[in-house]
């Protein structure tokens, strides 16, 4: 048997959407740029590198892609990167195929959020797997092409170098990512970043170079990255010190981000704005003082949505896109729900869109025991109690108010009250959507499916298949 001297990364994909099932969440693109991470350092390295998304195709077909590439088989270790338990059956078919075409394959799983919270259930789950990275590898990663290094959750820093999305196959039809820091340190007992201190922001001027070098990459091609950092926290000092950079370097760039609707100052954020911030992800999660409370976002309750209707006052001033995360949390009333109602009606005029979904809990007993112990003191209890050990994935009855499937309708309910198809696809297609994806080609996704399952409201009323084909892109 042949085989190449090519390093191939496979993003693992998912049979079907996480969420709701339709066209256009098909039709999202997640980087993974973690795996794209440990893909630069190989390259730099000087190896033949390549990351494969396999996105929702099947693994049948992400296989094949290899072997017509000449890319497998390989004389070294297949790199399988596992981003959510979402991803899990994808990864379990793929590697299944991997090691019956070459029995030989030796298959590296990495995936920190998968791998770290309980190796051996996942090894039991993933046999073909050889070796089980369970945190950040940047360090370990050239070792991982040859042996097994001792491995561990450890802290690494944010690399020094800027992602080469060069080596995504595909890379055009990905919106960069800009990794700005790393760690977070808070404790949460399901966080693979609980004990992992949060790192110093990198320099403002750092981030302004590797936004060059990315656009360098796409060839001067409109690019809309994503600057990731686990506690995005940029005081006015760093935030200038951006903008005064990327003019500098000569980038005009629109860029996105998240963080925590308290981390933020409005100056701070009007400062960013001039260096280019356009759309922010905000964790609110609740405005129930109760719920805030419960989830132990904040003790100052009063502060806490003072500070976030602040922060949201400025985006609109500024000019910045704010999108909402609400969580429906275990014990959550038709009370609670309404207080968090009210206080996005009062804010609505600032709001740009809502993401809205009933908690979770992720990852096997191990982890999971710890929040289904606590949310059952709140009131809530599993759909499944071995959902745990099956899938990772446990949904949940929120309460005697919200079951299951209470929770899933108000969760679309509250998200097209804040939300229309034009609001939906601004917000979409500035990260997620392929960057070729026209208003055009999201219209016809929407022609294509089930309006039930679909997060927004329609600001106009369908009169024939063909009465948006003429509107302008928001």
């Amino acid at each position: 048997m042949t085989r190449s001297r090519a390093v191939t990364f496979v993003s693992a994909g998912m049979l079907a959407p996480k969420k709701r099932d339709h066209a256009l969440a098909r039709r999202q693109l997640y980087l993974n740029y973690g795996a794209l991470s440990l893909a630069t350092k190989l390259q730099l390295a000087g190896h033949d590198v390549m990351l494969v998304h396999g996105e929702h195709r099947p693994p049948v077909e992400v296989l094949r892609q290899l072997k017509d590439n000449g890319r497998f088989p390989s004389i070294y270790p297949l790199m399988v990167s596992i981003p959510s338990f979402y991803a899990l059956p994808w990864a379990q078919e793929f590697c299944r195929l991997a090691k019956a075409a070459d029995p030989d394959c030796r298959i590296v799983v990495g995936g920190r959020w998968v791998v770290g919270p309980d190796p051996h259930w996942l090894k039991l789950r993933l046999p073909q797997a050889d070796v089980l990275a369970p945190g950040l590898s940047e360090s370990v990663i050239e070792c991982l092409l040859t042996g097994t290094p001792i491995l561990g959750r450890v802290a690494e820093p944010t690399p020094g170098f800027t992602l080469n999305h060069l080596l995504v196959s595909g890379h055009q039809r990905y919106q960069p990512s800009i990794e700005a820091s790393r760690g977070c340190g808070m404790g949460c007992v399901f966080c693979e970043e609980r004990d992992i201190p949060v790192e110093k922001l990198g320099s403002a001027a750092s981030i302004a170079a590797s936004m060059a070098l990315v656009a360098e990459q796409y060839a001067g091609g409109e690019i809309r990255p994503y600057l990731q950092s686990s506690m995005f926290m940029p005081n006015v000092r760093w935030a200038t010190a951006l903008a005064e950079s990327v003019d500098q370097v000569g980038v005009s760039i629109n860029w996105r981000t998240e963080t925590r609707v308290d981390a933020m100052t409005p100056k701070t954020l009007a400062t960013l704005a001039h260096a280019g911030l356009k759309v922010i992800d905000l964790g609110l999660e609740t405005a129930s003082p109760r719920q805030i409370l419960a989830m132990q976002k904040s003790l100052d309750v009063d502060r806490y949505l003072r500070r976030a209707s602040e922060l949201l006052d400025a985006c609109r001033k500024y000019g910045v896109m704010a999108k909402v995360n609400v969580l429906l949390y275990a014990g959550e009333t038709h009370e609670t729900l309404a207080e968090t109602t009210a206080w996005l009606d009062n804010n609505s005029g600032s709001i740009t869109g809502v993401s809205v979904g009933p908690v979770i809990a992720y990852g096997p007993p191990k982890s999971a025991d710890v929040l289904l112990s606590d949310w059952a003191a709140l009131g809530a209890r599993p759909v499944d109690p071995n959902a745990a050990a099956a899938s990772g994935i446990t949904t949940m009855h929120l309460s005697d108010d919200f079951p299951a499937e209470a929770a899933e309708a108000e969760s679309l309910r509250l998200s097209r009250r804040y939300m229309d198809e034009s609001t939906y696809f601004a917000l979409k297609s500035f990260s997620y959507y392929p960057r070729d994806y026209s208003r055009t080609d999201f219209d016809r996704d929407v022609d294509a499916s089930d309006r039930a399952s679909l997060p927004f409201r329609f600001s106009t009323p369908k009169t024939d298949n063909n009465f948006r084909a003429n509107h302008t892109p928001a």
